[in-house]
Order: structure tokens, then C-alpha cells, then sequence
């Protein structure tokens, strides 16, 4: 009778033992299912994040540009030099960027301060040049067309004007530039010293 009962007893222990055993085993498991990390979704967040990043720079290089011409407008040569710089630096391929760069540098060496050796012209020119590589920028060719006429460089000056009239011949600036061609002509024709006509020469 004893043994009756404890085998009864056994039976129901283990029964009990395993049945909660099982429960324990799919809590843990839809508890583990549950609590699993979510993926993040990569190329969204990487798109967010560029086209934030596009945006911020954008922004910034809109005032750059803005804190440049401000400066320029005043005449305060540094700073609108340095506001570009930083602009072209964000945007290299902005060509009119360059091109106000250029016109900055130009400005800024004809001031003709005491002791500056910096030689603005070249860098205007190498921003201008820069302008009409990447777009053809042709308020840069004229402007450059000047800057090389007053360095009596005619050959150059000639062939940017004769492009702009060639390129957009019905233009305000185009009209300015046959007008800078007749007056260039006329220049190319007066007398000029043994050194100026050697140099001149020499950049045919």
C-alpha cells in the first residue's frame, strides 16, 4: 500500500516538474523573440544623414558667398577674399564663386598698398581661367580680356573678346567687348618701346 502510494506520488512530481519545465522553455523562447535587437535600416539612415550633410553645406557655402559680396560691396578687400576662398573651398566647381574671386583679387591689387609683393593679378587670372574652364563664363573672359590688355598682353585680350562677340553677339556684353577690341586695336597700333613689343611678341 506503501509502495502504491509512493509511486503515485513520483508520478505526479514528475508531471508537474515537466509540464513546468516546457512552460519555462517557450516563455524563455517568445521572451528571447520578443527582446531581440530591431536592425536599423542602414540605407535609410545613411541617406538622411548625406543629404543633411548636403544641405548643411549648401547652406554654408550660401553665406559665405553672402558675407563675401557684403564685404566687397564695402570694399573691405580681406575679408571678401577670405568669405570666397572659404566658399570655393566648399564648392570648387561654383564658377561664379571663382569669378567674383577672381574680380576680388583684382580689386585688391589695384589698392597699390606699400609694401604688398603679393601678385594679385596672377591669382585673379588663375580664378578667371579656373570660371571658364568649368562653365565658360563669360564675364570672366571680358574681365580677363582687360586684365591682360593692361599688362599689354594684346594677343590674349584679343582672342577672349572676340569669343564673347562670336559666342553672344546680341549681348550688352558683347557689345562692350567689340567696343574694347576697337580701343584694343587702336592701342596694338601705337608706337611702343623695344621691350613691350619683345614681351608681347613672345606670348604669341
Amino acid at each position: 500500500m506503501i509502495n502504491k502510494r509512493f509511486l503515485i506520488i513520483v508520478a505526479a512530481l514528475c508531471v508537474v516538474f515537466f509540464a513546468g519545465s516546457e512552460a519555462y522553455m517557450a516563455s524563455s523562447e517568445d521572451d528571447r523573440i520578443m527582446h531581440s535587437p530591431i536592425a536599423p535600416i542602414y540605407g535609410r539612415k545613411s541617406e538622411a544623414n548625406f543629404y543633411s550633410m548636403l544641405n548643411n553645406s549648401g547652406r554654408e557655402y550660401r553665406g559665405w558667398v553672402r558675407d563675401g559680396r557684403n564685404y566687397l560691396a564695402r570694399r573691405e578687400y580681406e575679408q571678401a577674399i577670405w568669405a570666397f576662398r572659404k566658399a570655393v573651398k566648399l564648392q570648387p566647381a561654383a564658377e561664379e564663386t571663382r569669378f567674383l574671386l577672381a574680380w576680388t583679387y583684382e580689386k585688391r591689387g589695384l589698392e597699390g598698398l606699400p609694401g604688398d609683393s603679393t601678385d594679385w593679378d596672377a591669382l585673379a587670372i588663375r580664378e578667371y581661367t579656373a570660371a571658364i574652364e568649368l562653365a565658360d563664363h563669360l564675364p570672366a573672359r571680358f574681365n580677363l580680356a582687360l586684365l591682360h590688355r593692361r599688362h599689354d598682353r594684346f594677343t590674349e585680350a584679343r582672342r577672349h573678346l572676340e569669343h564673347i562677340v562670336l559666342i553672344d553677339n546680341k549681348s550688352s556684353l558683347a557689345k562692350r567687348a567689340s567696343v574694347e577690341l576697337s580701343a584694343l586695336f587702336a592701342q596694338d597700333m601705337r608706337p611702343r618701346s623695344i621691350s613691350t613689343t619683345f614681351r608681347d611678341s613672345s606670348n604669341e
